[in-house]
């Protein structure tokens, strides 16, 4: 029998009160933990340790020989050991909003507080997977998805995305996983489910369904698009910090 890959030790920033609610940070596919600095200044004064990894394959991490979102939850639940960090807030952004679904749903009493911002829920089964994936297809305005690939080859150029982590990443998000839905009803952490409103790709009414799913969960919508925390930091950084106080 093969031997599980070892979780990474991802590069971690640490910030904060040593003696703070420990508070995590997961950044986007392309993105790095830099991507949280304004949410960081923001979250520092009010009694708070942050960690702010690069998950694998991103910024100062190691690179690696797969990338699924089981790996990239390995490597954070063995971020939070290395720490000794028993129960934590999460904060996630698409992929590593997906990463934080999943540490809370399958771990929950390690998770005290959960933000999920524009995070696409995987289809509930093999019809909505089909239907997703055709409604991907390049159409119609194209800009959102040109400035997102204009992210990825800037990072790419300083050696701070491996370029093999991409495709991984949205396949592992369009595959149908019905178990994720069941899941949310064990979500015992308060949960604010963040969209981007009628400017975001992913669609609010579905943010809804899982938001109303999760028993302590609820709804915030900020038409911003896809990155509310960069396009609308203030209204964010301010929403954020009171539903985590």
């Amino acid at each position: 029998m093969r031997a599980p890959e070892p979780a990474l030790t991802l590069t971690c920033r640490i910030s904060g009160d040593p003696a703070g609610r420990p508070t995590v940070l997961l950044h986007a596919l392309g993105n790095t933990g830099r991507t949280w600095d304004r949410l960081v200044r923001e979250l520092g004064p009010h009694g708070r340790r942050l960690f702010v990894p690069d998950l694998r394959g991103h910024g100062r991490s190691p690179r690696a020989g797969a990338y699924t979102f089981e790996l990239m939850v390995r490597d954070v639940l063995s971020l939070l050991d290395r720490h000794r960090l028993g129960t934590v807030d999460l904060v996630g952004h698409s992929m590593g909003g997906h990463v934080a679904w999943l540490v809370a749903q399958r771990h929950p009493s390690r998770v005290g507080r959960l933000v999920i911002e524009d995070t696409p829920p995987p289809p509930r089964d093999a019809a909505a997977e089909a239907e997703l994936r055709a409604r991907s297809r390049p159409a119609g305005d194209r800009a959102p998805v040109l400035s997102l690939y204009r992210e990825f080859r800037e990072l790419l150029r300083t050696g701070e995305l491996d370029g093999a982590a991409v495709r991984p990443v949205i396949d592992g998000l369009r595959q149908a996983d019905p178990g994720w839905w069941r899941r949310l009803g064990e979500v015992t952490a308060e949960t604010l489910v963040i969209s981007g409103g009628l400017s975001s790709p992913v669609p609010r009414s579905l943010l809804a369904e899982v938001a109303d799913a999760v028993p302590r969960g609820r709804l915030l919508a900020i038409d911003a698009g896809h990155y509310v925390h960069r396009t609308e930091p203030e209204r964010y950084c301010a929403e954020v910090a009171r539903f985590l106080a």
